[in-house]
Order: structure tokens, then sequence, then C-alpha cells
């Protein structure tokens, strides 16, 4: 038995771009606002698709963040 490939799995060592999947619509999203307290990074994903509100809300430790 030969073990799965892992190859497609992201790092969690590195900063990976990646494009967010709407939950509402499932079209892509963008950032929207982005948003530093208490030592983490707040960012806001909005959809791209005319007349979808559909919102994305992640949380990152500063350390995390690059940018």
């Amino acid at each position: 038995m030969q073990p799965p490939d892992t190859s497609g799995l992201m790092d969690a060592s590195r900063e990976v771009d990646f494009e967010r999947c709407c939950p509402e619509c499932g079209a892509a999203m963008v950032e929207f606002d982005r948003l530093t307290e208490d030592g983490a990074v707040f960012i806001w994903y909005a959809c791209t698709r005319d007349g979808c509100t559909g919102q994305w809300l992640t949380k990152r430790a500063m350390r995390m963040c690059i940018a």
C-alpha cells in the first residue's frame, strides 16, 4: 500500500495565497477590508458577483501575516 499523495496540501509554515469561494453563490471573493487589533489581523472578503451579499471573515495571528 502506498501513502496518500499530499503534494496538493498547503504548507502551514509559509503564507499561501489562494482564491476564496463565496459561501452564498460559489463565486470568487476578493479582500474588502483589513483591521489589525490585539495582535491579530482580521480580513474581510466580499463576493465579486453582482447582487450577491456573501462575505467571509478570517482572523490571523500578526506573526502569520507578511504584508
